[in-house]
């Protein structure tokens, strides 16, 4: 069952936009390389980042991959939340992703949030940021969560790898977690969808004026339509739950659109377009009401998905 909705433009995402497209002439922004527009975002990681007093901060070591854990003081640590950052595969997780952590903790009592800073390509190519989530997963289950208790949210990348980690739990048998939540997912490393083409001169992004994909980076001529590397040419048969968002003048809104059209007769597909948005607008937390809407909108499906049984 598919539930669409269309989300019109608000004077704060109008003016958002425009701030974008100040920022979309600086080369930085072009060249997806390092950008720090201070309390808005930032690809910077830092040394000394600091928490609030009510959040308790690990750093785990899983089999190599460092896994960065926060809960909030005095938490059962009873539900989990795996967040897999965007970044095109190659961009490693920022100060921004811990923002995103922290928010995501403050939507849903007693969650732990687990965040993987998995290998990079082009050094480590597919399999490695897949087989690190996999890992990770099954740490959760040997350390007794529930996998009706955990669940995968991925902005970018990490939405197109939260969707494919799900499609090798379930053709490993392995079992499933509660449901997904992504983020404009990057779903289609082969670049023809709908959208690449009709979005293209729009996306101030990802768009005709930046610096494409490097999808062989990741993918070092390996087939772009496997499922576990573009889970758009997957099928969704026994799959899991989604919430999706994505903006409507995204080259990757077709990569949202064509799952949700694939798994829509199998599972409870719920998509969001902001028309006029852009790629991962979420992040821009509270300075929208559009990533105001879309916050809100986690919350209660967390609370809806993650019920004390």
């Amino acid at each position: 069952m598919l539930k669409y909705n269309i989300y019109e433009q608000s004077m704060s995402d109008k003016f958002g936009v425009w701030m974008l497209q100040k920022a979309s002439k600086l080369n930085s922004v072009k060249e997806h390389s390092l950008v720090n527009f201070k309390f808005i975002y930032t690809s910077k990681l830092s040394e000394n980042y600091t928490y609030p007093d009510n959040v308790l901060f690990e750093k785990l070591n899983i089999n190599g991959l460092i896994v960065e854990k926060i809960s909030l003081v005095d938490s059962k640590d009873k539900y989990a939340l795996i967040q897999l950052h965007g970044g095109a595969y190659v961009l490693e997780y920022n100060d921004t992703y811990r923002k995103v952590a922290k928010t995501y903790l403050g939507c849903k009592k007693d969650l732990t949030v687990f965040s993987p800073r998995y290998s990079l390509a082009p050094t480590h190519p597919y399999p490695a940021a897949l087989n690190e989530s996999v890992s990770l997963y099954e740490y959760l289950l040997n350390k007794g969560y529930k996998s009706s208790n955990i669940i995968i949210a991925g902005d970018s990348a990490g939405g197109g790898l939260a969707i494919a980690l799900t499609l090798y739990l379930r053709d490993h048998l392995i079992p499933l977690p509660k449901a997904l939540i992504t983020m404009s997912p990057w779903t289609n490393l082969a670049m023809n969808g709908k959208s690449h083409e009709e979005n293209k001169y729009k996306d101030l992004l990802l768009g005709n004026n930046t610096k494409p994909l490097d999808v062989e980076a990741y993918t070092q001529g390996k087939d772009v339509k496997n499922p576990y590397i573009s889970p758009r040419y997957g099928d969704y048969k026994e799959f899991v739950d989604m919430l999706m968002f994505v903006g409507g003048d995204e080259i990757l809104l077709s990569d949202t659109l064509d799952i949700a059209d694939l798994a829509k007769n199998y599972n409870e597909i719920e998509v969001y377009n902001f028309k006029g948005m852009f790629h991962v607008f979420p992040l821009a937390f509270n300075k929208m009401s559009s990533s105001r809407t879309v916050w809100k909108i986690i919350e209660e499906y967390l609370n809806k998905k993650l019920r004390e049984k």
